[in-house]
């Protein structure tokens, strides 16, 4: 039941469209009405419910098929007059058709199967800009022509157009313009026959029809032709004969693999020779050399002189992306390519891209010695900053200057109007050298207050070492 819930449920996500404008007619034998309607049903059945109960879903029981049989046999086979009974067994002749547009223009292939069997193949170019469904309506209508004239009465006419078949059984409905004029023109000239019947087929059926269609547009004079396609059993030459002519690009080190695969040639001297036998296990030789993957498919195997080039198009054409060394060689062997030291070429050769020199990451290591910033000596060494600037104060205070010891962790600060360089050494004078010691170096920034040459003078004149640095954490 779930199952069946389920498929409608499907059917509704397939065709919204028709579940929204129409009311849904539904012939089961089974209870699905009572189910969805059921409250003590929870999680999926409860959640299909409420989705298919937002449409106008009627539940219907299905009608036996017998009855509609027996009447189908009756209305065939009754007595006419004369008391004679007649019964259709002529044979319809069938009809392939295919149509399509492409840059060069619309084409059409028919191909039409009398009752003796016998195959009428007809291409045709359209001399004006068509549409594929065009196009697939002018090849049936030049079809339903010739079969009329040939005298035909009952017709199959099979097509892999979905849109066209369905809209001449009456299943779609054309609202185009040109297809309800198609359309219309399809059905006068069906009326002519007293039976023509359309069946869709699947596009591997219809590969004759399509074929006549591509050699209509591939004719460029209209002329016509008789093409005799003839069948070459055998090639022009022996397969071992074009084993020992494959060509390669100077020797390199499948020329030994090659011989001893295709002629069964070895080496003289015997050490190369057992070693050329072993190897040549791993190979394969057909027109060109192969190389057996472990899992995976065969893998062709490169000259050396080619190499570059494979290389150049994997790792700097529109579709690389400059990888490095191992990646590459691995993406060199998901396109199916092997030779031997792929690694080695592969990093030698993202080594020489000069782009990826350009934009390779950058080095974050200081050129210079880093300053530690730990003090063995309380009040000897003292970090100096400048917070701000705040709302105005009193006195036009903004700015404050902080110092803190490295050793202690003491704070010294005090607020300042301005931050120039003499502010900063009554700072230093008062707040440190007089209440402490004279220190022994001063970790500053690169501010213009902190590397004046008026500020440098003072600390030389106490002996006191500045150090211009940002500091950084090991």
């Amino acid at each position: 039941m779930e199952k069946l819930v389920l498929a409608l449920v499907h059917t509704m996500r397939k065709l919204p469209h028709y579940f929204e404008a129409h009311t849904i007619y539904v012939l089961t034998k089974y209870p699905l009405s009572l189910l969805l309607k059921r409250l003590n049903f929870t999680r999926r059945i409860a959640k299909w419910g409420t989705r298919l109960g937002s449409f106008d879903i009627r539940y219907r029981p299905r009608s036996l098929v017998k009855g509609q049989v027996l009447v189908d046999f009756v209305a065939e086979f009754s007595l006419r007059e004369g008391n004679e009974m007649i019964c259709n067994t002529e044979i319809p002749w069938r009809v392939f058709v295919d149509g399509a547009s492409s840059a060069s223009g619309a084409k059409a292939g028919i191909i039409i199967i009398t009752l003796d069997g016998i195959k009428l193949e007809h291409s045709f170019r359209v001399g004006f800009k068509a549409s594929n469904n065009e196009a697939e309506y002018e090849a049936l209508l030049a079809e339903l022509k010739v079969v009329s004239e040939l005298g035909a009465k009952e017709v199959e006419v099979y097509s892999d157009s979905r849109l066209v078949v369905n809209q001449v059984q009456e299943r779609f409905e054309a609202k185009d313009p040109w297809m309800m004029r198609y359309l219309r023109l399809v059905k006068q000239t069906m009326d002519c026959f007293p039976s023509v019947k359309m069946v869709q087929v699947a596009r591997g059926q219809n590969r004759h029809a399509k074929s006549l269609a591509t050699l209509a547009s591939l004719s460029t004079e209209g002329i016509l032709r008789l093409i005799n396609v003839e069948m070459v059993a055998e090639p022009s030459f022996s397969a071992r004969a074009g084993v020992s002519q494959l060509a390669t690009v100077g020797p390199c080190w499948m020329d030994p693999i090659i011989k001893f695969l295709a002629e069964d040639h070895l080496l003289d001297d015997e050490k190369e020779a057992e070693k050329v036998r072993r190897t040549a296990a791993r190979y394969w030789l057909l027109a060109k050399l192969y190389r057996r993957s472990f899992g995976g498919p065969y893998l062709q195997c490169l000259h050396p002189s080619k190499v570059k080039e494979l290389l150049a198009k994997l790792h700097d054409e529109v579709c690389g992306s400059h990888v490095v060394g191992r990646s590459l060689a691995y993406r060199a062997m998901t396109q199916g390519f092997w030779w031997p030291q792929m690694q080695k070429d592969a990093n030698e050769y993202a080594r020489k891209c000069e782009q990826c020199q350009r934009h390779t990451p950058m080095i974050h290591q200081p050129t210079g010695n880093s300053n530690p910033i730990s003090s063995p000596w309380p009040f000897t060494q003292w970090g100096l900053d400048i917070v701000g600037p705040f709302s105005r104060a009193t006195r036009n205070w903004r700015f404050v200057l902080v110092a803190v010891d490295y050793f202690t962790k003491w704070v010294e600060a005090e607020a300042l109007a301005n931050i120039r360089d003499v502010d900063v050494k009554k700072f230093v004078w008062r707040n440190i050298v007089t209440r402490f010691v004279i220190p022994e170096s001063l970790v500053l920034d690169n501010g213009l207050q902190f590397d004046s040459k008026a500020f440098h003078e003072f600390c030389g004149n106490l002996g006191i070492t500045n150090q211009y640095s940002t500091p950084t954490y090991l």
